[in-house]
């Protein structure tokens, strides 16, 4: 259960509205999604970035759901054997 995870925690005390999100979204194939968007800036440069200790979190966490719900990982094309089939 995510509430009971400390990175979670992190992020939730200094972002609730992100921790709802975390929450809602934990063993969903969006919570993928989400993690991606809050490590992409996606505002042009004008988004100040997260604290190191939120950002870490986050990172866990993202680690933390991989490893609960492996069925849920994206399979990332290998770039090597899409190079060496041209």
């Amino acid at each position: 259960m995510i509430e009971n995870n400390k990175n979670f925690a992190v992020i939730n005390e200094a972002y609730p509205h992100l921790g709802r999100k975390l929450k809602l979204f934990w063993g969903c194939p969006e919570f993928n999604v989400l993690i991606n968007e809050l490590q992409t800036d996606t505002r042009g440069g004008s988004r100040a970035g997260f604290p190191g200790t939120v950002l870490n979190a986050l990172f866990m966490l993202a680690l933390e759901h991989e490893e609960a719900f492996p069925q849920l990982v994206r399979k990332q094309a290998d770039q090597w054997i899409a190079t060496r089939k041209r």
